[in-house]
């Protein structure tokens, strides 16, 4: 399954900028929105000289993918300046784009350090994953296993019952890794925490009020994302993602997360805007 994952995550090339890829779950209800942004992390990277590693991408979620189809990338090389160079890269389906990204990236530089400390929490080798709860609870749903496959290691602090969600307050924090090793290329490692930063950010809105993504009187779906990276990591060693909402209002919700290594280190940080509105 991971090496699964890896493959549908490097994106084939087509022609010049020009890449194709197939989908992780082609017999779910949709396209998951984290596999067509690491999709284009990594169609990006492509385009870029080694000497300069991605820092952030902002991405605009447009149409609902279709599971059952490729997904093309069409990739525009908008600078390469002296340090910094951008790529905006279109994702499409039947020719119509269901995604837009712009990503920045930034050849080494020195400066400041600063970061905030991780909160304190149970080690990840005292946590079940989200596979075994689901194996236990006989609920797994084989054809979208974003956190229950086999590919990725997740374990919630504090896990919740996503088909009976209860009102809590709107944090969570999961421990995430792959099942195995990964090669070394950090383009890989970026594309696969993007894979993983789309895992809990609606979903942290979503029980502030003990909701559920597929309630039939509820409309939920991704709007924007957006992703920085700050330095090097690995994502086959246990990264803690912290997940907190911001503000639900006006049919949209509003979530932040930071990813930390074991070690402490502030990795990467993400936001995502969703709708979350009655029908």
């Amino acid at each position: 399954m991971l090496d699964q994952l890896l493959d549908v995550l490097a994106p084939k090339p087509t022609g010049e900028d020009r890449f194709t890829a197939k989908n992780m779950h082609p017999q779910a209800f949709r396209v998951y929105g984290g596999q067509v942004l690491a999709q284009c992390v990594s169609a990006a990277v492509e385009t870029v000289d080694a000497g300069r590693v991605l820092h952030s991408q902002h991405a605009y979620f447009l149409r609902p993918g279709d599971p059952a189809k490729d997904i093309e990338f069409e990739i525009e090389r908008a600078r390469d300046g002296w340090s910094f160079s951008s790529r905006r890269v279109v994702a499409l389906q039947d020719g119509k784009p269901i995604l837009v990204s712009s990503l920045s990236f930034q050849a080494e530089s020195n400066g400041d350090d600063y970061q905030p400390d991780m909160i304190q929490v149970p080690p990840p080798e005292s946590l079940p994953s989200e596979r075994q709860l689901s194996l236990e609870a006989g609920k797994l749903d084989e054809s979208f296993m974003i956190t229950t496959g086999e590919d990725l290691d997740i374990r919630v602090v504090e896990p919740v019952d996503w088909d009976n969600p209860v009102a809590r307050e709107p944090v969570l924090q999961a421990w995430m890794k792959t099942t195995g090793p990964v090669p070394d290329t950090q383009g890989v490692h970026q594309a696969l925490l993007t894979y993983l930063s789309d895992a809990f950010l609606i979903d942290v809105c979503l029980i502030a009020h003990g909701r559920h993504f597929a309630g039939q009187d509820f409309q939920v779906a991704s709007l924007d994302h957006v992703l920085w990276f700050h330095e090097a990591f690995r994502a086959d060693d246990w990264l803690l993602h912290t997940v907190e909402a911001e503000r639900i209002v006006g049919g949209r919700g509003l979530a932040r997360g930071s990813f930390f290594t074991r070690e402490g280190r502030l990795v990467a940080t993400t936001m995502q805007q969703g709708v979350m509105r009655f029908r």
